[in-house]
Parts: C-alpha cells; structure tokens; sequence
C-alpha cells in the first residue's frame, strides 16, 4: 500500500521532521521548512514544485550533499542530471565543497552526456560498434541534403533543414521510420517523401555507425528496453536519482528517467510548470504535471517563497499566471519589502517607447543603479531593432545576451549587402558575400577562380560578376554568377523610383532570400524572417537607399563601448530565464507580438505565452516597467497595436500608468497606401482592453473590412493564397481561419493581418 500523499507547504511545523546527526545539521542551516523537507525526504518519489526565485538549486546540492553525509548513498549511486554542462559541472562543484573529494563518483551531467555514457558500453545491442561517430547537426543536415539530391528532389520546395527538423520532431516523440511512414501524429504536408528520406536517413547512419544528437538519446532508452540485464544492473545501481529542470523534458527523456527509477523508485524532480516555455524544443509540461498520477504516492513540496522579488511584483506575476488552467497551484511571496506599483508607459509607437526606454535607464542611473542590473526584454529579436538604435543614440552602453545585434544577424548584413552593393558596385566585400547567397551553386572553388579572374584582368571581385563568362567556371557555376548579374541590374534599375522600404521588399523577394526562409520553415526561419521585416521598417524612416545605407553603417560600427563600465542587457524573454535584474523593462506587451500572433488561435501555445510573460515578471528585483505602442511598424507598413491581455491581467492597483501627461506629439509614419498621417495622442489613459479612454487614431491596415466569407481566396504576404474556412467576430475583432497552400491552416485578427482578396 502506497504512502498517501502529501502536499508541504511553508506554514507545516517542523516537529514530525527525521533527526540527523551532528555531521548533518550544518546542511540544514540558512533552508526553509519547506526547503528542509525536500532535503530530508527519504524513500520514494519527490516532486518539489519550486517558485520562480525560491532557491531550487541550493535544495538539489543540499539534498545530494545530505544523502552522502548521512550514509543513506554512497557517491556511485546517485544520478543527478540537468541541461547544461555549466550547469552540472556547477551542482557538482557544490557538492564536492559541501562533503569532500568522494562526491566526484556521482554521475552528475547532461540527458546527452549519461546516456553516451551509457551508450559506449553497451550500444553492441542495438548493433552498433562501441567507437560509433556522433553526427552534430550540420553533419546531419549534410546526411539528408544528399539523399534529397539522390532522390532528385527540389530542395527549394522542400528544405533539407525543415526536413531534418521534423525528422528530430519524430524522434523526440519516440516514432521510428516505419511508424511515421503509417502517418499517425505527423501531419506534414510531404509526408510521404519525408518518410522516405527519414527511412534512408536512418539507414545512412547505421551503416556509418553514426548516430545524431537525438539517437543518443533514443537508442539509449531501446538499450534498457531491450538487454534485461543491463536495465537491472543500471536499476540497481542508481538508488536515487535526482533531475532539475523537470517541466523542460521531453518524451523520450522522460521515459529514460522513469525507466531508471523504476527498481528504488527514489526519484526526486525538481521544476515548475509555470516556466515551461520550450515547447518549440519537444519539451512537453506534461510530463511533470501527470507526475502525481504516475506516482500517487508522491510527496509534494512546494516552494512558494521567494527570494528575489518585491511583493508586488510577485503578486502581478501570480496573477497572470492563475489564468493558466494546466499548472500546479501555487503562490509566491516573499518575506521582504512590499515594493513600488509597477510602471506602465503606453507609447504612441515604437520609437517613443524606445525614447521612454532610455530616459527611464537614464534615470535609473541617476538614482545609483549601474547599467549591468538592467535589462530590456522583447518577444522576437526583430523588435531590438529600435531600441538599439536609441540606446546608441543616447550613448547608453548595452549588450545583447546570447544573441548579435541587429545590423550584425545573418540574414540582416545579407540584406543589406545586397543594398550597399546596389549604391556602391564596386563593394567587393558586399559581393563576397552574396555571391552565393542565397545558394545558386557558385561554391568555393567557384569563387576562388571568379577573384583569380578579376585579379588577371584588373578587376574588382564586384565587377567580374558581369564578366564571368571568361573566368573557365562550371556551367552550373557560371549560371548562377550571371543570374546574380541579372539580378543586380534588375535592382538597381528599379533603384531609381524606387523608396529605400521598396527596394528592401524586392532584395527580399527578387534575390531568393524571402523564398528560401518560408521553405526553410520552423521558429528559427520564422524568426529571420521577421527581422527581415523589421529591416523594411527601418529604411522606410528614410528618403533614399543611400542615406539608408550609410545611416546603418554607422549604427553598426558605432558601438565602441568601455567594458569596464558595464553595459544594459537586452534579450529575448527566452534567453532570460534563470537571470535576475534589479531593474527589467519588458517592451511590446501588444496582442500578436506578445502573446505572439502564431498563439491566438491555439490554446496550448497562448498558455506557453502566458508562462513565458510569468518568466519575464519574476526576472525583476525591485523595479519592473512595462510597454506597448498604440502603433507598431511591421513590414514597412503602420498597424494599430492593441495592448496585451496580460496587462489587462494585471491588477490595476499594481499598476503606475505613466502616460496619462505626456505631451503631443508630432510623428510622421507610413500605411499601406505610403501616404502619410499626423499628430496623434502618444499617451492614451488607457486601451479597449481596460475599459476607459479610447483607442488612438492609428489606422489599421489589417483586413476586416474586407467584409469576407467563407470559400472567400486571399492572399497573405507571407503564406501566400489561401482559402476562407470559417468567419468570427465583427469590427477590430474580427477574425477568419484560412488554410493556405504555404503557410498551412491559421486563425488571423485581421486587424492585424496583411490581407487581400484574390
């Protein structure tokens, strides 16, 4: 008969917790009660739903620390896993200053690392050598793009990467060839092709006796499935295993750790379904949420104080969050100051937010904070844009974590090569680069003979793109350098009439690059995507390509910044889980940037949103600020931002709304018609969404005026023609779910969405 269960929280006394011995009692010191019960657990499973801030990390070493000291485990049986190596090389680190030397025989790593651990003694199972190679992702990538070649497939249509994607996407839910070929879960729209090519792919690494980052820990798993007795023995040997970072597992290393736990049963996860929010990697909430069904007699510790937020920001964060339906109920506090209301500042767009931005930094440091304790967070890395620019403007120094800036992303100095080759053809650098991209087949050895060529005959590497036929290239080679040549003539021809937004649209489309992303597919080519956007939105600010061009050079080489002096940190909401900021603003709380437009219409995603602004409130200490714009550029063209649901989410008690005395303001943008409209309130009291106040003028150039129906055939911008399906609402909220040839089925607001009739 199984314990009951038992759900812990701070206010339980201690007078039923187990005695330790003088050795153990220093590793009790500075915990909570709650804190000390995870620690002190003993026998069967432990779920420790730790709070945002609640000290999760001092609760694993202390746990592992207090099971060796108190001989409950020796060093060899324990298995600690998590996600990072940073972050097992650090819990080890800890532990090892807690209890000595010894503690380096646990198995503490990675899912990757423990099961190639697992899988260099005993892949003989599954047929493979033990000196089997490890494929990274670009040798992968590698592996399908030549099956696709020897297929004769057309790898604009159907990328080698998305391809690869879903291939990785079948694997972390545990679907092998032969099942995806039946179809089941995945719906793709070349599913029969994929298939095939997964079919050889897996073929392909089995004869090189290879295996990718998912195999590793797939064929782990079939491993302990298959050899009985090598599941006993590792069964046996780890009598506790502890995993931090629980709610981000997926399927498959979900199973490994329940496979493992299965003889002990001592199995202790740590996490927070409230910071789920790497769905977009197979991590599946799930899995600790049905923890407790799985295990019914499971002890539940709950970590509800926090110890980095004021009261008022923690109550903010617990009250978006208590409108998710999938969680464990929960609620933080802390036992320091109540703290300030939080400021919200509603910008007429996104260049007044960005200048409140700044000024409210500024004033920040005046009041003694140093630049390396704030931070600005955004959804999508295409909304830095603008607010990189201020900052430099205004001399601020600043860094973007885990990510480049702007001007430097990939896709952006592409774009924008394009750009400067088109004022300059002589820019040697500029052609260097987009010789071949996107791929045209002028290749290395290609573009060597192209410069040796130039060099014979005293031309830059720029000029011999019009003069290649003499340069002995391939006839594939050749074609693509010509095609390019074409190309170049054909922009700057259109140049002339041309606005600098324009002429970003057409390298956009006109080069490939547009098309080669939307085939790509998946967040990350998504989110290229709109940084390209974003670009358009910045060139439409000026009158020529010239002046765009040099103003971006200048952007870009402008930040020469004293280290020393520390710098604000921007990133993405995502990047900042696990950080903390005495000071954090979070910028573009509007509906269908945040929550993002591709979660309007899917209740499991809005939820993952939701999560993900929970993350972003529990990141400040002491001072948190928050923005929308009444209007927002997004593809060169003006749309009507409407504010975010999570603001209205937040008790107006806990709010300082700031923008009820700003001043007027004059500001020149462009609509969908490049026609221009003015003066316009920058600071309007309050939105639809809070009942009070009016919207501002800003004209949308959404859709739903349309006056559309069903069987109705549009076209997007972006997923090209489609077909009406079902209407719902009327006026601004109008919306229409469309099944289009590219971009699949989608909900749209049309309010916000760039489209037309067929």
């Amino acid at each position: 008969m199984g314990v009951s269960r038992r759900t812990f929280r701070d206010e339980d006394l201690w007078g039923d917790a187990p005695s330790v011995g003088p050795s153990t009692d220093a590793l009790l010191e500075g915990l909570t009660e709650p804190q000390a019960r995870a620690v002190l657990q003993r026998g069967g499973p432990l779920l420790v739903v730790a709070g945002a801030g609640s000290g999760k990390t001092r609760v694993l070493t202390r746990r592992i620390a207090h099971l060796l000291a108190s001989g409950d485990a020796r060093p060899w049986e324990i298995m600690a896993i998590t996600f990072t190596n940073k972050a097992a090389d650090e819990m080890r680190r800890r532990v090892v200053e807690l209890v000595g030397e010894d503690a380096r025989e646990m198995w503490v790593s990675t899912f990757h690392s423990a099961c190639l651990r697992i899988l260099r003694s005993h892949a003989t199972v599954l047929g493979y050598e033990r000196g089997f190679t490890i494929y990274d992702t670009a040798d992968s990538l590698g592996v399908v793009e030549r099956i696709m070649k020897d297929l004769d497939i057309d790898l604009k249509r159907l990328t080698p990467r998305s391809v690869h994607a879903t291939i990785s996407s079948a694997k972390n839910e545990m679907t092998s060839p032969a099942r995806f070929a039946d179809g089941g879960a995945f719906d793709h729209p070349n599913h029969r092709r994929v298939a095939q090519i997964y079919q050889l792919y897996d073929e392909s690494l089995r004869r090189a006796n290879a295996m990718d980052f998912d195999d590793l820990l797939l064929n782990a798993l079939d491993v302990l499935r298959r050899d009985e007795s090598v599941r006993e023995s590792y069964q046996r040997r780890f009598r506790y295993l502890l995993v931090d970072e629980f709610q981000d597992t997926n399927g498959v290393q979900n199973e490994l750790v329940m496979t493992l736990a299965a003889q002990h049963r001592n199995l202790c996860v740590v996490g927070d379904s409230d910071q789920s929010i790497y769905r977009f990697r197979a991590a599946d909430v799930r899995n600790i949420l049905q923890f407790e069904e799985r295990f019914p007699d499971a002890t539940v510790v709950l970590l509800e104080q926090n110890f980095r937020s004021t009261q008022t920001i923690l109550d903010a964060a617990n009250a978006v969050i208590a409108k998710n339906p999938s969680r464990h109920a929960k609620r933080l506090f802390t036992e320091g100051e109540a703290g300030d209301p939080l400021t919200l500042y509603r910008a007429g767009d996104e260049f007044d937010e960005a200048r409140y931005v700044v000024t409210e930094l500024r004033r920040a440091r005046e009041r003694g904070l140093s630049w390396n304790e704030m931070a600005v967070f955004y959804r999508t890395n295409a909304q830095s844009r603008v607010l990189e620019e201020e900052l430099i403007r205004s001399g601020i120094p600043h860094r973007l974590i885990s990510g480049m800036r702007f001007y430097e992303r990939r896709e952006v100095k592409i774009a924008l090569a394009y750009a400067r080759l088109i004022v300059n053809p002589r820019d040697e650098a500029s052609a260097r680069r987009i010789i071949n991209e996107p791929k045209r087949g002028v290749g290395d050895a290609a573009q060597t003979k192209l410069g040796a060529y130039a060099a014979e005959q005293g031309l830059s590497f720029a000029e011999a793109i019009h003069a290649a036929a003499g340069a002995g290239l391939g006839a594939r080679a050749l074609a693509g350098v010509q095609h390019l040549a074409f190309i170049l003539d054909t922009l700057r021809e259109r140049a002339a009439q041309a606005t600098p937004r324009e002429m970003i649209d057409a390298i956009v489309n006109e080069t490939g690059l547009g098309d080669a992303l939307r085939a790509e597919g998946g967040d990350e080519a998504h989110s290229r995507l709109e940084n390209l956007g974003e670009l358009a939105s910045a060139a439409a600010q000026y009158d020529t390509l010239e002046e765009f061009v040099e103003r971006t050079s200048l952007v870009a080489e402008s930040d020469h910044l004293d280290p020393e002096a520390g710098a604000v940190s921007m990133m993405t909401l995502h990047v900042a889980k696990g950080l903390e900021f005495p000071l954090v603003v979070m910028t573009g709380l509007e509906e269908s940037i945040f929550p993002h437009q591709r979660a309007l219409a899917d209740e499991a995603e809005l939820e993952e949103e939701r999560r993900l602004c929970y993350v972003g409130l529990t990141r400040a200490m002491r001072h948190l600020i928050l923005t929308h714009a009444w209007s927002r550029a997004a593809w060169g063209r003006r749309v009507e931002g409407i504010p975010s649901r999570f603001l209205n989410e937040i008790p107006k008690e806990l709010l300082r709304d700031v923008s009820t005395q700003a001043p007027m303001r004059r500001s020149t943008v462009v609509n969908d018609d490049d026609q221009y409209f003015e003066g316009r309130q920058s600071d309007f009291a309050s939105g639809r969404a809070f009942g009070a106040g009016s919207p501002p003028p800003v004209r949308s150039t959404g859709a739903e005026g349309l006056g559309l129906r069903p069987s109705d055939v549009v076209v997007h911008q972006r997923y090209g023609r489609g077909i009406v399906l079902r209407m719902e609402g009327e006026g601004a909220q109008t919306r229409a779910t469309v099944l289009f040839d590219e971009g699949g089925k989608k909900e749209l607001l049309l309010a916000l969405t760039p489209l037309r009739r067929a």
